[in-house]
């Protein structure tokens, strides 16, 4: 019988360097060219076989989605929390993204997963013409940072399972440390941050899993009509009206009123 294990990994990156597409490609085998903002993290499953030490070894990969505003730190630094590896992606037509891999995202993750093995994508390599990213600027971060890199198209699928597959190599036998204690910010917030912290207020008091909790922000941001980018205190406003509705199913009276106030509080704080 063959070895089994299950290993969480992210997707991280800038908005729109094409996360959710690549994890399409690998795990439904389709392309969608239409951009849609992730809201908060989403999850999928993804089965396949790699080689441990010569022997077979069944690994299931729990893939998240990570949102890829770089406000929502609270609600990153969450997702982050036992993730065992990671594929970081920039767009090969924007140089600006690779340049955010250093600048934010590699450190992001380390400061809360730790030394995980992480693979550098370059997405949209099939973008010939608009190509400004070169492979002498991937190898010189990958260098830097110990990480392997690959030139993807989520569209023609040009390495895209062997990116994956060699993260599935990878986490098999890595590790990871560290915690994380998401607080409200003291000083004044921008409509953004105080989004930030009522989904990771929500995420953390509806005593729900992480991954459950997301799908019912998404869904009342869907009902309210929620903009991830650009949050209004209206909107907000309703969304917390929402949650609290949606928290009477399996929290007390007096719990559901003191998460009502404490995520106001936040936009008290805009």
């Amino acid at each position: 019988m063959q070895k089994k294990i299950i290993k969480k990994v992210c997707l991280l990156g800038d908005n729109s360097v094409g996360k959710t597409s690549l994890i399409k490609k690998y795990v439904f085998d389709t392309f969608d060219d239409k951009y849609i903002a992730t809201i908060g993290t989403k999850t999928v499953k993804k089965e396949l076989e790699v080689d441990y030490f010569g022997k077979p070894l069944n690994l299931t990969l729990m893939i998240w989605d990570i949102i890829g505003q770089k406000e929502y730190r609270n609600l990153q630094n969450m997702s982050f929390e036992g993730t065992s590896g990671a594929l970081i992606v920039c767009d090969m037509t924007r140089t600006e993204t690779l340049k955010s891999l250093e600048e934010y995202w590699i450190n992001a993750l380390k400061d809360i997963a730790g030394n995980v093995p992480i693979i550098i994508l370059a997405n949209k390599c099939d973008l010939v013409d608009e190509v400004k990213i070169t492979r002498e600027q991937l190898m010189e971060i990958s260098k830097r940072h110990s990480a392997n890199f690959f030139m993807t198209s989520a569209k023609t699928g040009e390495n895209v399972e062997s990116a994956f597959k060699l993260l599935g190599k990878k986490v098999v036998a890595g590790k990871t440390d560290g915690d994380v204690d998401v607080k409200a910010k003291q000083n004044k917030m921008s409509p953004v941050e105080a989004m930030d912290n009522i989904v990771a207020h929500f995420c953390q008091h509806s005593k729900q899993e992480t991954d459950y909790a997301m799908s019912i922000i998404r869904k009342q941001c869907q009902v309210v009509g929620l903009d991830i980018n650009n949050p209004t205190k209206q909107s907000m406003l309703q969304l917390i009206e929402k949650l609290a509705t949606v928290e009477t199913d399996f929290l007390s009276t007096f719990e559901v009123n003191k998460n009502r106030i404490e995520r106001k509080g936040f936009i008290a704080k805009m």
